[in-house]
């Protein structure tokens, strides 16, 4: 395509020097940006009229650089190109291109389109989420059921490093493992071993895993920054909630939803966090702009008891507002 492309300009150079020459002295306002015009619009045979040639040099130079050349390598080299855009469309649909995208979203495996859609769409509701770009990494399909303009598909193994260079690991910033599939007694080491390989290829990458059961957490026990959710265990804890205390569901529905007001978020604590004071009395505080303190995590340790727990860098607010909040914007909402 490189050749053709040289010989396209060649001859396009060629026409229009050669028209220049020629024609020059019988026009005495025609421009080399006028011959080039000329040159240009006779090789892609659309040819106004608003220039001709009349001397026996600039004709012969028309037929040798646009006739007998330049429409060769025009019509070549476009046939080329409409050839490798729609090559590169196909390598797209069946996940073998190289994604260009930075700050994005990796979904590691598809056990369904009806789950892989819902995390998509929760994902992007969250207003300061709606445009980054998702990544599916699979090898159990041949091409997206589906289509989405945050979406995009990468075929090949999660185990292997070379899926990992197509779906630009290196300038991801999250990855959501899921598991393989629910009835799979596999599925958690299938997990682990993913997460093992991410975080050996790009550690700087947030991980949050899909663990089907909590005996497993072993498996991940050299990844400290990976974060465990034991979906099926916690839906089993909610059915028996619900069951010993009805409205449990519509809360939890609400609070772990984009696209219910009243998210569950989270915010870590960064210095310096000025004068001392206990959770009960930032709590206090923060009801008042109606943001509802949940509880502290500190050092993976949960706290609900905010009375003599002071607030302390690093540690993590857990709560319950219409939007996300920086801790400068916590701050700011506490006065």
């Amino acid at each position: 395509m490189l050749t053709m492309l040289a010989v396209l300009v060649s001859s396009v150079v060629g026409n229009a020097l050669t028209f220049f020459f020629f024609e020059g002295p019988l026009q005495p306002d025609l421009t080399i940006g006028d011959s080039f015009w000329y040159s240009i619009i006779s090789i892609t045979t659309i040819g106004y009229g608003d220039y001709s040639a009349s001397t026996l040099g600039a004709r012969i130079g028309t037929v040798v650089f646009i006739i007998l050349v330049g429409l060769v390598a025009f019509t070549t080299t476009a046939g080329m190109l409409v050839d490798w855009i729609l090559d590169l469309r196909m390598r797209e649909q069946t996940g073998m291109a190289t994604v260009q995208s930075k700050d994005h979203l990796l979904i590691i495996h598809f056990p369904d389109e009806t789950r892989i859609r819902h995390i998509v769409e929760e994902f992007v509701s969250d207003a300061g989420y709606k445009k980054v770009d998702i990544v599916v990494v699979a090898d159990t399909i041949q091409t997206l059921p589906f289509s989405h303009p945050n979406v995009s598909f990468v075929r090949g193994s999660p185990l292997e490093e070379a899926t990992y260079r197509r779906a630009q690991l290196s300038r991801a910033a999250k990855a959501i493992i899921l598991s393989t599939n629910y009835d799979d007694p596999n599925s958690d080491s299938v997990v682990a071993s993913v997460a093992t390989v991410i975080h050996h290829l790009s550690p700087q990458v947030r991980v949050v895993a899909e663990c089907m059961s909590p005996n497993h957490q072993l498996l991940f026990g050299n990844l400290e920054d990976v974060s465990l959710v034991y979906t099926v265990h916690m839906a089993n804890k909610l059915l028996i909630q619900e069951t010993q205390d009805p409205g449990v569901t519509i809360l939890t529905r609400a609070m772990t939803s984009n696209l219910i007001e009243g998210t569950l978020a989270s915010t870590k604590v960064d210095p310096p966090v000025g004068e001392p004071l206990t959770y009960q009395e930032i709590a206090v505080k923060l009801l008042s702009k109606d943001i509802n303190l949940v509880g502290v995590i500190r050092e993976k340790k949960p706290h609900f008891k905010f009375g003599d727990l002071f607030l302390s860098p690093g540690d993590r607010l857990v709560y319950i507002s219409s939007k996300r909040y920086t801790w400068q914007g916590l701050r700011e909402a506490m006065g």
